[in-house]
């Protein structure tokens, strides 16, 4: 059995209506609402059979649920994205989780699901999506605590919509918004299509007055080059998140001569614990999305990765 938080405490709730702990299980062991003994919802689980997102070095997922060991099982930690409405097209996203992306590729363009779970002992409330600040479910939510000042909110938002936040988050005991981003200005803009960086950037600082705020990129090959330029911009702490799928945009995928052409790598073991990794048969695939990417978005992206030399190189050498 896992001694974790989340089968004593957690809820999250995904855009299909699927249920599981926390954010980060394996979807394929995700659960229907209606089949579960809410006296221990998660009892088939607790062996650990989703918890791969878990197992790697470094900083936990499940070190967020240590206070919410309990013997007897409570919703203290609801996690809300239970939306796909979005609106950006960000690169490292799929359509599961954004609405725009749905759009392009002709799928389902706005997957909502209602749910009524008992609130009365919730402590901590996470929203993420999709884009939770455009979630109406989000603002019910909000609406529906009876004792606001003794729950903290806390925010995974693209920031490209901030409004009424300032009749809302001044009730809470505490607000954290941990602000997605991934590369300062243009790239950032193309990274997660459809921002606006000048504006974006107002937002986030309008934001800085009723929120602790952190800004939290995404490591990938898409940015890895990049972000001493984050560290030099941003003068709110930066907490990274490191992405491990899709495979082809994990860091680990990168030719160990590109590897050494990082400039700056954040100290962090999951993310070093990838570079010691060599999945760099994958990358022909990496550089095809890429190009893909910038052709579909009329985009540049792969002006800002030192990938042409090397490239170019690969295909003259297989050509000899």
């Amino acid at each position: 059995m896992v001694k974790c938080g989340a089968f004593d405490s957690g809820f999250t709730v995904h855009p299909d209506g699927k249920v599981s702990p926390c954010c980060m299980f394996d979807k394929r062991y995700f659960l229907d609402i209606g089949d579960l003994d809410w006296n221990d919802p998660w009892q088939s689980l607790r062996n650990g059979i989703g918890c791969d997102a878990c197992k790697h070095d470094g900083p936990l997922y499940k070190d967020t649920f240590d206070k919410f060991l309990n013997n007897e099982y409570k919703i203290r930690h609801l996690d809300v994205r239970n939306t796909n409405l979005c609106n950006l097209e960000c690169t490292i996203c799929d359509p599961y989780y954004s609405s725009k992306w749905a759009e392009r590729l002709g799928g389902q363009k706005f997957v909502t699901t209602d749910f009524s779970v008992d609130l009365s002992n919730v402590e901590h409330i996470y929203f993420a999506g999709g884009e939770p600040l455009l979630n109406p479910k989000h603002w019910k939510i909000l609406d529906s605590i009876s004792n606001p000042e003794h729950i903290t909110l806390q925010y995974n938002s693209n920031l490209t919509s901030i409004k009424d936040i300032e009749k809302y988050w001044p009730r809470f005991k505490n607000v954290k918004l941990n602000a997605s981003m991934d590369a300062v200005g243009k790239l950032g803009e193309y990274l997660r299509y459809g921002t606006d960086w000048d504006k974006w950037e107002e937002n986030l600082h309008y934001a800085a007055n009723y929120a602790n705020v952190k800004i939290n990129p995404t490591i990938s090959v898409l940015n890895i080059f990049h972000l001493q330029e984050i560290e030099s911009w941003s003068k709110y702490p930066v907490e990274y998140n490191i992405l491990t799928g899709p495979d082809y945009l994990n860091v680990n995928v990168l030719p160990t001569e590109l590897k050494k052409q990082i400039p700056f790598i954040p100290d962090n073991d999951h993310l070093h614990q990838l570079l010691d990794q060599d999945e760099s048969f994958l990358f022909p695939h990496t550089m095809s999305y890429i190009l893909l990417q910038d052709k579909l978005k009329n985009i540049d992206v792969w002006g800002y990765l030192p990938f042409k030399e090397y490239a170019i190189h690969e295909y003259m050498k297989s050509d000899e």
